[in-house]
């Protein structure tokens, strides 16, 4: 055992048996301790707690997180760096908090801890570059784009606003007609399905529960325009999830769900898309089948977004390894597509 993991099991040990000032979370019910008590009598108090408990709890996070992204190979234990992490917050605990006597005490306390465990004295954005993707213009651009969007109106699978970032959606217009049916029935096929009956299916398409579009988009480069098809279904995986809601759980409430909830939801949240490439004989691509949020270009890049979902609030118990935005490159070749991960965003709570 490396000294450092010996230090963080010694870390842990002593959180076990050391009282503890600071609240995570006081329970107003039943106040245990004097910090506790002047949480519930302090608006103000509560709001400086409830920020330290998200600066602690997105640095904890981030270390794990930032270890993978950065797929390091020193042998560095991030488990044990958030048991070091909590030692260090004990510290601090008994050192400065354990010490405050009035509310002015405790609130510059916490402002002071929360400056330092951010790195800053303003509060975080909403989104931070992960480590890969720093140099590349798109990505910049587009964490411009999350952070200048209000918490409130991120979507599981719908894009924010991209006006003047430079981003542009591609320009897919409804299927209609013949060709609709001859698509829905090929991509019924390929989900191993039979087409379901016709008529049933097109007052589906007809009510938006669900869509099929097309677009033409130079893929290759070659100065020839690409067909790409874009099917767009309803999911439960574009309603945001609750911390303590099992992804079980949301499911089975989809379920109850009419056809018209359901059209509701798609409209606020977005929809699960597929997108495939079109041959010259109305077939679709037998390989390139791609699955994402949604295809942008960016100064003649193709891009998608994927790992788009978030949770609505915090249970501090289920954190440790957080959802982030993904920005992938597809790059389309020889009729074939294959896609790079350019950037990723990780979301500050």
């Amino acid at each position: 055992m490396s000294g450092f993991t010996k230090l963080a099991v010694l870390s842990s040990t002593l959180l076990l048996l050391t009282p503890c000032v600071w609240a995570v979370g006081a329970d107003c019910k039943k106040p245990t301790s004097e910090l506790d008590k002047r949480i519930c009598q302090s608006a103000s108090l509560t709001a400086a707690n409830e920020a330290l408990n998200v600066a602690f709890h997105n640095q904890r996070a981030w270390l794990c997180q930032s270890a993978e992204i950065l797929r390091r190979e020193d042998g560095w234990d991030c488990m044990a760096a958030k048991e070091d992490f909590w030692a260090e917050q004990r510290q601090w605990d008994k050192a400065v908090l354990a010490q405050c006597k009035t509310n002015d005490c405790f609130t510059q306390a916490y402002q002071a801890r929360i400056a330092q465990i951010n790195g800053q004295d303003t509060p975080l954005p909403n989104f931070r570059l992960t480590t890969y993707g720093w140099g590349d213009k798109e990505c910049q651009a587009y964490l411009k784009v999350l952070n200048r969007t209000p918490r409130e109106e991120f979507r599981g699978c719908k894009l924010p606003d991209l006006s003047g970032s430079g981003f542009t959606t591609l320009p897919f217009k409804p299927v209609t007609g013949e060709l609709l049916k001859k698509l829905d029935k090929q991509i019924a096929l390929r989900n191993h399905e039979k087409q379901a009956n016709w008529q049933a299916q097109l007052k589906k398409y007809q009510s938006g529960y669900l869509k099929l579009e097309i677009a033409e988009v130079d893929l290759d480069k070659d100065g020839k325009m690409e067909k790409v098809v874009k099917y767009s279904r309803p999911s439960f995986l574009c309603d945001l999830l609750d911390a303590d809601m099992e992804a079980s759980e949301k499911e089975a409430v989809w379920q109850e769900l009419s056809d018209k909830e359901i059209v509701r939801k798609n409209e606020r949240n977005g929809y699960l898309n597929l997108f495939f490439n079109l041959d010259s004989k109305g077939v679709l691509g037998a390989v390139e089948y791609w699955q994402e949020n949604d295809l942008v270009l960016f100064k003649g890049k193709l891009l998608s977004f994927g790992r788009n979902r978030m949770v609505t609030n915090r249970n501090y118990e289920n954190w440790g390894r957080k959802e982030y935005i993904e920005m992938d490159y597809f790059i389309f070749e020889s009729g074939k597509g294959k896609k790079e991960r350019w950037c990723g965003f990780w979301y500050n709570y």
